[in-house]
């Protein structure tokens, strides 16, 4: 399971509800997957220790000795621990400041860049990459033999100066369809070229929101772990001689995945901002948890291209659910609609005659649809 990060920048409510339904759905398809016997590292999951409780209708007056625990129950303590594992251990180095996270070099073309170049008045800007060659102007001093993990850095073809970059050994991503590349080098530019002020600028914005976005990251996975683990319910099948149910066999399963997500959703609507981490004391009584964004969302009531969104202008919309879900009150943004309405012929009145034909009637059936102003 990969998220990408296109705006790696923001981490808006609507992001910090993928990350809890993502981290939800990770923990509770392994956890019936173990329940299953589709992974050979886990099994089902062990029995409390309590007795399953009777229902209230039991008279007997030991009804602890009628019900005992059985059956196959999905084993979520070893999938909270893998989904811990798997989505928080990257984002607890970040925050942590152990690892610097994946820097994003937007292009800001889409056409790939040529060798030759037309004279212009101001000269190109070169970004100096792992993997570019270098260019005709800049001289490749010697490497040293001996120093694992140093390399000689270009010379800067304006003044001379070393390019300042630090090369940090971990992870490389590609992806060639986006035109772009994740490499883990921090860009330092020379500072005496004003021209790279808006790659300085990006890292340094960069640099301070990455622990405040991996701190949410961390809050919205153990959020959404949580809910997972609020699902867990006893269900029991009866034993005994023509249906009298004397013993019960109980296991610890959990709900529909579905409830979950709509629980995130609405939590998804009394979503927090993180604040900034200080050293205080800490609280004698612990907040209530919920989910967590750093950057307000957008208006996607209007067209925003940088944030994605095309808006609301000219959606359908169903004027009968009101503020539901794809309602007119809630989708137009208080624009108002307009209704169209289309007749079209439709079969109706069909009758079966023996044998063997179909006999339809041409009706008229007039719509209305709506549409966001």
């Amino acid at each position: 399971m990969v998220r990408k990060q296109n705006f790696p920048l923001q981490r808006t409510r609507e992001q910090a509800y993928v990350y809890a339904m993502s981290a939800a759905a990770l923990s509770w398809s392994i956890a019936r997957a173990c329940a299953a016997g589709a992974l050979a590292a886990c099994s089902c999951a062990a029995p409390p220790r309590a007795p399953p409780r009777p229902p209230r209708q039991a008279v007997p007056p030991e009804p602890q000795a009628r019900f005992k625990w059985g059956g196959c129950g999905d084993n979520f303590q070893w999938a909270e621990r893998f989904a811990k594992q798997f989505l928080d251990t990257h984002e607890i180095d970040v925050r942590d400041g152990r690892i610097e996270d994946e820097i994003i070099d937007f292009e800001t073309t889409t056409e790939k860049p040529t060798t030759t170049a037309e004279p212009t008045t101001a000269p190109p800007v070169v970004i100096l990459v792992d993997d570019q060659p270098a260019p005709a102007n800049t001289s490749m001093a010697p490497r040293r033999k001996g120093k694992r993990g140093k390399k000689r850095l270009p010379r800067s073809p304006r003044r001379g100066r070393p390019t300042r970059k630090r090369f940090r050994s971990r992870y490389d991503y590609e992806d060639d369809e986006k035109e772009y590349q994740y490499r883990n080098i921090e860009y330092r530019m020379a500072a005496d070229d004003p021209r790279f002020d808006p790659q300085v600028d990006l890292h340094t914005r960069l640099h301070h929101l990455r622990t405040l976005i991996a701190s949410a990251n961390l809050v919205n996975n153990r959020f959404g772990r949580r809910v997972v683990s609020q699902g867990m319910r006893t269900k029991c099948t009866c034993h005994g001689v023509s249906g009298s149910c004397s013993v019960r066999t109980c296991w610890r399963a959990l709900t529909a995945l579905s409830r979950a997500g709509a629980a995130l959703a609405r939590e998804a609507g009394r979503a927090a901002a993180l604040p900034p981490r200080a050293p205080r004391p800490r609280p004698l009584r612990r907040a209530r948890s919920r989910l967590r964004y750093v950057t307000p969302s957008p208006d996607y009531c209007e067209p925003d291209p940088a944030a994605g969104s095309l808006g609301t202008h000219g959606r359908k919309c169903n004027a009968s659910l009101g503020q539901g879900a794809g309602g007119c009150a809630r989708l137009c943004c208080g624009r108002g609609r307009r209704a169209l309405r289309a007749a079209r012929l439709e079969r109706c009145r069909c009758r079966y005659h023996w044998c063997c034909r179909v006999d339809c009637q041409l009706c008229r059936v007039t719509t209305e649809e709506h549409y966001c102003n």
